[in-house]
Order: C-alpha cells, then sequence, then structure tokens
C-alpha cells in the first residue's frame, strides 16, 4: 500500500516505500539532531540505559533453527510442570520436541477436480525417489513424505528438509519447489498440521452459513470455502464470513483466501467481541437477524503452542500474557454463542497449552450461558489423531506468584494483578463435561500445540451476560456508592445529627479507586 509523503516538502508523487523509506528517513534527519548525532531519549535517562541500539544479525542454519537463539525459559517450564498437561514421564521429550523445528505440511484442497490427480503425481513421481525408505544425503538419514494418517483421504502430508539437504539433492528440492508453486495457484495449502483441525471439527456443509470470528491470515477460512464447497462445481448456497479486528491482517486474509476465487466470501474488520447482529428483511418473524450454523472462535493466545515455528516467543513468554488474554477470549466467544443459529455448532481453539485460556474460559462461557450451550463429545472423531482430554485442576500465575484463590491476589501496588475469580477452577467443571475438550501435544505427532472443543446451541441465549470490562465495573460501583451516601444522608437527616453526607456529591472515578483500595487493605 502506499505511504504518505514523510514531509511536506516532499512532493506526492514521490512515494516511499520498503528500504527507501528507511534510507530516506535518515537522510532527511528524523531520527538525528543537528551535527549528525543520535538522539537520546528521556526514557533512557530515567532507566539508566545505554541509547545505543546494537544490530546482531541472525543467520538461519542448515537444519532450518536460527541462530542465537535461547531455546528455554524457567519460568515456562515451571508453570507447565506445575498444571500437569504433560504426563511427568513425557516432559523431557515434550521439551525436546518443542525445540526442534516444526516440519512442513500441507494439503491438497480435495474441491478442486485435478485433487486426485496432483495426489497421483506427488506419490508416483516426486515422492517415488524414497520408495517409502529413508535416503542418505552426505551421511544424514532423510524420512521420507509422509502422509497425516487422521486427514481424510490422504490429503495432508508432511516432510522435514533442512536448507542444505534441499541443496545437495535435486529430488528434495524439485518437491520443496513443487509445494511452493502450486500453494501459489491454490491447489495446495500449507498449513500447520494442528490449525487443520478445528475446520474439520465445524463439520461444514454446502447450504451452512459459517462465521469465522478471528480469521487472519486465513488458512482456516480458506478450508472451510473447501467444504463449503464440496462435492459440486455449482456455486453452494452457503456462506463464509471471514473476521479480523485488524485491518493489515484482513489484507493478508484477502490474499489468502482470492486463490479459490470463491463468490461465497465475505470478509469483515470487526472486533470479534463486538460482531454485530446483522438484521435481515425476511418473511420469517422469528429470523430478524442473521444467524450462523458454523462459528469458529480461533481467539488470540499467547501462542505458546507455536514455539518450533517462533522461537522468539521463548524469551518473551510469561504468565501474564494469558492472564491479560483471557477477558478478551471469553467476551468473543460469548458474542459467537449469541450469534450461533439454534442446534449450530462452534469450535473454540487456541495455539496455547495455558488453561487459563482453555479450560477456564470455556467453563466460563458455559456458566453464563445456563444451559444455552453444551460441550460435545468427540471421542470418535478422527481416531487416529492423538489428543488428551481436558484437565479438571489447574493453578494460578502472575508476576512471579503463585494464587490459591482471589483472596490471595494483590489489588495495588507493584504487584497488583489483573487475575480474576473466573479463571480459577471451580467445583462445576466435571459437571461441565470440560473433560471433552481436547489437547494435542508436540510430541504426540510431531506436530505444534493445540486446544480444541466443539459446542453446540441447544437453547436461545438472549439471557446471557457478558463479562464487565473496568469501566463497567466502575461505572457500577460508582452508582452503589452514590446510592449508599443518599441513603447515610437521609439517615442522618432523620435523627437531627447533623453528620449527614452531602447526597449531591458526585462520585468520581478516582474516588471509587480510592474506596476500593480501602477496602481491601
Amino acid at each position: 500500500s502506499l505511504l504518505p509523503p514523510l514531509r511536506a516538502g516532499l512532493p506526492s508523487n514521490q512515494l516511499l516505500t520498503g528500504d527507501k523509506l528507511s534510507a530516506n528517513t535518515t537522510a532527511m534527519g528524523r531520527n538525528k539532531k543537528r551535527g549528525g548525532k543520535s538522539r537520546t531519549m528521556a526514557r533512557d535517562f530515567k532507566e539508566k540505559r545505554n541509547p545505543d541500539w546494537k544490530f546482531e544479525k541472525r543467520v538461519k542454519k542448515d537444519d532450518g533453527t536460527w541462530g542465537n537463539h535461547d531455546y528455554s525459559n524457567s519460568e515456562f517450564e515451571e508453570y507447565y510442570k506445575a498444571q500437569g498437561i504433560v504426563p511427568e514421564a513425557e516432559w523431557e521429550t515434550f521439551l525436546d520436541v518443542l525445540r526442534a523445528t516444526l516440519p512442513t505440511t500441507f494439503r491438497i484442497n480435495g474441491t478442486t477436480k485435478f485433487a486426485q490427480d496432483l495426489l497421483h503425481k506427488l506419490q508416483t513421481d516426486l515422492f517415488s525417489h524414497f520408495d517409502g525408505k529413508p535416503i542418505e544425503v552426505e551421511g544424514e538419514q532423510v524420512e521420507p513424505p509422509k502422509f497425516l494418517p487422521w486427514y481424510p483421504g490422504k490429503l495432508a502430508w508432511q516432510f522435514n528438509f533442512s536448507r542444505h539437504q534441499l541443496r545437495k539433492l535435486p529430488e528434495l528440492e524439485a518437491i520443496h519447489e513443487f509445494v511452493k508453486r502450486e500453494n501459489e495457484a491454490g491447489t495446495l495449502t500449507r498449513q500447520e498440521a494442528v490449525s487443520m483441525v478445528p475446520p474439520l471439527f465445524l463439520d461444514v456443509h454446502p447450504h451452512h452459513k459459517v462465521l469465522d470470528m478471528c480469521a487472519a491470515p486465513g488458512s482456516k477460512t480458506f478450508q472451510i470455502l473447501e467444504m463449503l464447497h464440496a462435492g459440486s462445481d455449482a456455486t453452494p448456497p452457503g456462506l463464509v464470513v471471514a473476521n479480523d479486528a485488524d485491518m493489515q491482517r484482513c489484507n493478508l486474509l484477502t490474499h489468502q483466501t482470492k486463490r479459490i476465487c470463491s463468490p461465497c466470501l465475505l470478509v469483515t474488520n470487526h472486533e470479534g467481541q463486538y460482531f454485530p447482529h446483522v438484521p435481515l428483511l425476511s418473511a420469517d418473524p422469528d429470523e430478524k437477524s442473521l444467524r450462523f450454523d458454523r462459528i469458529l472462535c480461533d481467539v488470540p493466545c499467547c501462542g505458546d503452542g507455536t514455539l518450533r515455528k517462533a522461537p522468539d516467543i521463548w524469551r518473551k513468554w510469561n504468565t501474564s500474557n494469558g492472564v491479560a488474554l483471557h477477558p478478551l477470549q471469553v467476551r468473543i466467544t460469548l458474542q459467537a454463542a449469541r450469534l450461533l443459529k439454534m442446534g449450530g455448532r462452534m469450535v473454540y481453539s487456541t495455539c496455547t497449552f495455558n488453561p487459563v485460556e482453555n479450560e477456564a474460559v470455556v467453563a466460563e462461557v458455559l456458566r453464563r450461558s445456563k444451559g444455552s450451550l453444551r460441550l460435545v463429545e468427540m471421542t470418535g472423531a478422527l481416531p487416529e489423531l492423538k489428543r488428551n482430554p481436558g484437565i479438571l485442576s489447574w493453578k494460578i500465575r502472575d508476576k512471579g506468584e503463585w494464587f490459591g484463590s482471589m483472596e490471595d491476589v494483590p489489588q495495588e501496588g507493584d504487584k497488583k494483578s489483573k487475575v480474576s475469580e473466573t479463571m480459577f477452577p471451580q467445583a462445576d467443571l466435571k459437571e461441565l463435561n470440560i473433560e471433552y475438550c481436547m489437547r494435542f501435544l508436540p510430541h504426540h505427532q510431531d506436530t505444534g500445540g493445540f486446544f480444541v472443543c466443539v459446542l453446540e446451541k441447544v437453547a436461545p441465549t438472549d439471557h446471557i451476560q457478558n463479562l464487565p470490562t473496568k469501566r463497567e465495573r466502575m461505572a457500577t460501583f460508582k452508582a452503589e456508592m452514590e446510592g449508599e451516601m443518599k441513603e447515610e444522608a437521609v439517615e442522618g437527616q432523620a435523627v437531627g445529627d447533623g453528620q449527614g453526607v452531602d447526597c449531591g456529591k458526585r462520585v468520581t472515578e478516582a474516588d471509587a479507586e480510592k474506596i476500593v483500595k480501602k477496602r481491601n487493605a
């Protein structure tokens, strides 16, 4: 996209992009003081930091990993060991796989009339050099590409070749180039293996109206569109609405999905928790607004399930990320429940292991739905896909502290935490069938990490109350305090003690926060 001119003196026809922008920005002195010296920021003095920026170029190794990475995080290991999501005997294997490079995975677009021809070419031409056995490249064993046994029709495959091996063996490079070329053409899609699971559990049919709440970058949306177009060359009666809160990611979403050339796709740019009710001009009085047969809630998360392809997360990861995202995840899922048609199916998924972002969110949504939603058991679906059930107990940690209950959570000072009551495990988890949730671990089938659960709407959700924001909580508290002050004023005037409170005074947000701190002290 075009960028605006950097200065008023720059002609509008001289727009800068990419490397030119960086070079010209420096040349025009935006990052330098007079005399050519670097500008020192006030925060550098305050924090006593060296203002000099040191750039260290990292080079990708032949095995596909990046140099200068520390594939460890003591807080990550302590936190997940305590949660018990990985059996103790498997812990070291779990960590070893997390530190290994993620294999390349792709799936063939099953809706094209050339899908079987493409599969035949892969097996008889490109993969024939392996003859089902590993081959040796300069003393290294290279495993042959293999199909994912749980994906229908043998249409999903994975391989793990290093750059060094690609350069040394033309047959391997031919496979790599073929996948790149066909991915651009739209006949196949490069996609992480566990990312293919949520659309499969949605069970989409051509007549369905489907909403993808947090759709970018678009690989799952593309997969849903394939299912919508399955079985016929005619345009299906269904519809896919692909939504994302970020405009730039919507552009990426559009680029990804345009390869299928579907007239049944609508891309929208809304925050998921505020996705609007779309009014319908229908003769049926019960259909006042658009309701969806299927909804995918692949919500924003801390992303530690993607450590194998995003090793920077090792350095950045901490428990506060999950704590901060929990309320947003609950709100997005509650809004999805309102937009879901009666009898419709919703899939909630994340790419994190964290129970605060997984089981805790699902449990809170079920509590607030008051029986309108139920978890669906998916044990019989994709039986060759290994999974662990949802857990019924977990621990809460934030800013280096463990909390056993809400009473232990500090509400002020440096240790003030965003931990809320909804994050703690409660006694009703067994009753809510939280064990029907599924967690996919990397060492089970050489994948990334993922969490998925399937929910069905069995009753109206008009009564569902949203999770209040901080502003809403403070507004409610202010109203309660003003009511109490009026009552105290009336009582004081009635006894004639002259101690009545001025009932005309308004409680400000600052007053309310002070009162909260005093009560918690």
